[in-house]
């Protein structure tokens, strides 16, 4: 019996792809381990979508797996997304198999045909589940490596997407997070997203839906229909903005504007103006003049983000972007960047602060790391709340309770149970 450790860096789509390798070894009757000392077998799943993310793994199978096989000595094989369901055969395979007549030492490339139709990923808690939908992106973007890595979207069949939700839900699970590069474009030819949507929120047991990350383009007034009126999708959605210059998306091929994008933000906050929305910014892309960083300025003053992921542009080779010469020095962009986050931080206070008061349903996911006494949960609209039951009362992970919302400590909601 082999025991196994999993190393994973990234995004949620890396999670549940290290999911589904942990259910493919587990078939093989492997046992995972947290300890990577006890390990027979170590798997190291990483992402290469921003060049820091890069720098502090070193390993990213399909944009440098042939030259890393060669410098990391302890590596016996790299394999690119979309060919986990080689890892078994490479590890236990029959000794005359093809894989393993090359001593050991092996780059496997990306299968773009893959689209691991029937196979479910591994539950990794006893709260929620993810579940991929879509695999790759068509946009293109300037600065982005994802489709070159990850090949064109592939979108899996409606039933086969509900028939792992409900597998988890059968297991207890009641909340579940779809995955997609640009999640919202899901369409097969007898669903879209829309449908999608609605079909898991009738899958029994299933309480809560969530999904990352959508595109502004493909927000429909139909999606908006459902995203504001079933009860069970949640009120948070995580909508990249990257930039709040028109001039600037044109030049990243973002395939939205910002007049697309504010229809978005005031048409899903109109009914609901606790509806938390987040998103990702590039500072100091090349070519940004001053201009351009204040029209993203205006945007986050508009938007009123209630939480922002800022990045300083750097260019990455095999992009469109990294062909140009930059016109900002690491400094200019620093101070935008700077800036930027400063104003952030305030506006994530202010929305924290609106939470004040009121009683929230929390879905309670763990205990405390500092406090085992305290029970952490999040909101329907993505809050983090710290809480202490009192004395006697029963609470453990996948209970949801009623929390009033008393004060902030630092960016995190803390309140006491109803």
């Amino acid at each position: 019996m082999k025991k196994y450790h999993l190393a994973t860096y990234g995004c949620q789509m890396n999670e549940y792809d290290s999911a589904m390798i942990a259910q493919e070894l587990d078939m093989c009757g492997c046992v995972e381990t947290n300890n990577q000392e006890d390990a027979d077998i170590i798997i190291v799943n990483t992402c290469s979508v921003r060049e820091k993310a890069e720098e502090t793994c070193g390993c990213m199978a399909k944009n440098r797996g042939p030259e890393l096989l060669k410098r990391l000595k302890n590596v016996n094989y790299i394999v690119g997304p979309d060919q986990y369901r080689k890892i078994p055969e490479l590890l236990f395979g029959d000794a005359q198999s093809p894989l393993h007549q090359t001593h050991h030492k092996m780059f496997i490339d990306e299968d773009l045909s893959e689209n691991y139709l029937g196979e479910y990923a591994k539950l990794q808690n006893d709260v929620s589940a993810f579940v991929a939908i879509q695999r790759g992106c068509n946009k293109r973007c300037s600065y982005c490596i994802v489709p070159y890595l990850r090949g064109p979207e592939k979108y899996r069949d409606m039933d086969d997407v509900l028939t792992e939700v409900k597998r988890a839900a059968d297991k207890g699970i009641t909340e579940v997070m779809l995955l997609g590069q640009t999640v919202n474009a899901y369409k097969t030819p007898n669903a879209d997203f829309t449908t999608l949507l609605t079909k898991v929120s009738e899958i029994g047991g299933i309480k809560r839906i969530r999904f990352t990350s959508p595109h502004p383009r493909h927000y429909t007034n139909e999606l908006i229909d459902v995203l504001l009126n079933n009860p069970k999708v949640c009120h948070y959605a995580h909508i990249p903005l990257q930039s709040g210059s028109d001039a600037i998306l044109k030049k990243m091929r973002r395939q939205h504007n910002m007049e697309q994008y504010m229809t978005v933000i005031e048409q899903l906050r109109s009914k609901d103006p606790y509806y938390a929305i987040s998103t990702d910014v590039i500072c100091g892309f090349v070519g940004e003049t001053e201009e351009d960083f204040e029209q993203t300025i205006k945007a986050f003053e508009a938007c009123q983000f209630d939480t922002a992921y800022m990045f300083i542009y750097s260019p990455r080779k095999g992009t469109e972007s990294y062909k140009e010469t930059e016109i900002l020095t690491p400094e200019e962009k620093l101070a935008r960047h700077t800036r930027l986050v400063e104003l952030q931080n305030a506006i994530t206070l202010k929305r924290n602060q609106m939470m004040i008061g009121r009683t929230e349903e929390i879905l309670v996911e763990t205990s405390s790391t500092r406090d085992a006494t305290e029970f952490v949960g999040k909101t329907d609209n993505f809050k983090k709340v710290i809480f202490k039951p009192e004395e006697g009362r029963i609470v453990k992970p996948g209970d949801y309770v009623q929390v009033k919302i008393d004060d902030i400590r630092g960016w995190t909601l803390r309140g006491t149970l109803v």
